[in-house]
């Protein structure tokens, strides 16, 4: 009998202090978890790298003697880049200066005469402006072009005439970029660049307008100099 009394004792405290527990429990505060640093690509700050990439163009040669021919000159090319980035909130602004070696070239065959179209480099210099969605950046960018030209023709000569030009043209473009490790991103872009039309003297008393138009789309890599990442809640 005095066993009996012992364990209901025992099993009514027990139970009187889970009910006590489980009550200071439901009037305890709520835990609240740790923030998480979820990291963000910083676009501040100046980079550099180098580009590979393909070229095409239409080159339009006339004259006054009737001349009225076209090509499509075409090539490989390969460069180098610099610039900088400010980035606000998501908004990403900056200046690049690149410049390419060009193997863009062809020719075509007008009035029995041959007609030869080189670009041995293109520059360009422009202004960026994009949007981050963390290590990703999609922008479109603007500025000024250069051309180093080659013209040859023999319809004004006996032989071969080449001339040597500087084109200076616009140019407007738009790309991606992807940080694909702290310091180092890659990108693929396509600019258009526009030259217009220009005289060109083959010989004494001729002139030949030749208007020339550029596409040239280009994989890069760019390595940023400063601080990669920030942390943000």
């Amino acid at each position: 009998m005095l066993l009996r009394r012992v364990r209901w004792a025992l099993a009514s405290g027990l139970a009187l202090s889970l009910i006590a527990v489980a009550a200071g429990a439901a009037d305890a505060p709520p835990v609240r978890k740790a923030p998480v640093l979820v990291p963000s690509f910083d676009w501040n700050g100046f980079y550099t790298g180098g580009h590979v990439g393909y070229g095409w163009g239409q080159k339009d040669w006339r004259d006054t003697f009737g001349l009225n021919a076209s090509s499509t000159p075409n090539g490989f090319l390969a460069g180098g880049q610099v610039g900088y980035n400010y980035q606000l909130g998501q908004y990403v602004l900056g200046i690049e200066a690149d410049g390419s070696w060009s193997g863009i070239k062809g020719g075509t065959t007008a009035l029995g005469a041959a007609i030869d179209n080189n670009v041995d480099w293109t520059s360009t210099v422009t202004g960026r402006a994009g949007m981050a969605f963390d290590r990703w950046l999609v922008y479109g960018k603007g500025g000024v072009a250069f051309a180093g030209d080659r013209f040859s023709t023999n319809r004004y000569t006996p032989g071969t005439t080449e001339v040597t030009d500087t084109r200076v043209g616009w140019t407007v473009g738009a790309g991606v970029e992807y940080a694909f490790a702290p310091a180092w991103s890659a990108k693929l872009e396509y600019n258009y660049m526009d030259f217009g039309t220009k005289a060109v003297s083959f010989a004494p008393a001729t002139s030949t307008d030749i208007d020339q138009q550029v596409h040239a789309v280009k994989f890069g890599i760019n390595y940023k100099f400063g601080g990669p990442l920030m942390a943000r809640y």
